[in-house]
């Protein structure tokens, strides 16, 4: 451990195997309460390391810096819909996801290529910038087409709308149904009673 202007250095030994013990240099800075270690995972996904977290509980950090806390951790993220596959998606999602893979696979290409200069990269952005509003305007365009589409309908452009044919329900019908002896005395029952209140 060495300490220089605020800042401390630490070295974190991690057993791999019985033999085998990895070092970690991490340096810490007390005024602002951030951690850099030398595996560099927080810089290359964005995850705070072991060792990390190891400093700021010896350091007895109960709040961590806010850059360390990523945006799909937070509560007020904007949801979007994800494009992971699964075996429950609907069908009618298929489509919006097939359409997803192929930009994705064809702006990988475009960004690979982009990436190779500055003056590409700075192309690629003005690109991105003018696709976006022009996306956008077009999306404005289309709702506002949409909201007069669903105005000018009227009752005879809807069709008629009618329940399907009902089915016949499994188990004992709902009323009981006579024997034919039993509406046979029924019968003669209803002609005895008529004639009794003649």
């Amino acid at each position: 451990m060495h300490s220089t202007l605020g800042f401390t250095t630490y070295e974190v030994i991690e057993q791999v195997s019985n033999s085998t013990f990895n070092k970690f240099f991490i340096t810490y800075d007390a005024v602002s309460q951030e951690v850099k270690c030398q595996c560099l995972l927080f810089e290359s996904k964005g995850i705070l390391c072991r060792h990390s977290l190891s400093i700021l509980s010896f350091e007895r950090v109960d709040n961590v810096a806010p850059k360390y806390i990523l945006e799909r951790w937070s509560k007020n993220i904007k949801r979007r819909y994800t494009h992971i596959k699964s075996s429950q998606d609907e069908p009618l999602l298929e489509p919006r996801s097939k359409r997803f893979d192929e930009l994705v696979f064809q702006s990988h290409n475009i960004c690979e290529f982009a990436s190779e200069s500055e003056e590409l990269t700075r192309i690629l952005c003005r690109v991105f910038d003018k696709v976006m509003a022009e996306m956008q305007e077009y999306q404005d365009r289309s709702k506002g087409k949409s909201l007069l589409s669903h105005e000018e309908a009227t009752l005879s452009d809807v069709n008629d709308l009618q329940s399907p044919p009902r089915v016949k329900t499994r188990g004992r019908p709902k009323n009981r149904l006579g024997s034919s002896l039993e509406k046979k005395d029924l019968k003669c029952y209803e002609e005895k009673e008529k004639d009794s209140s003649k």
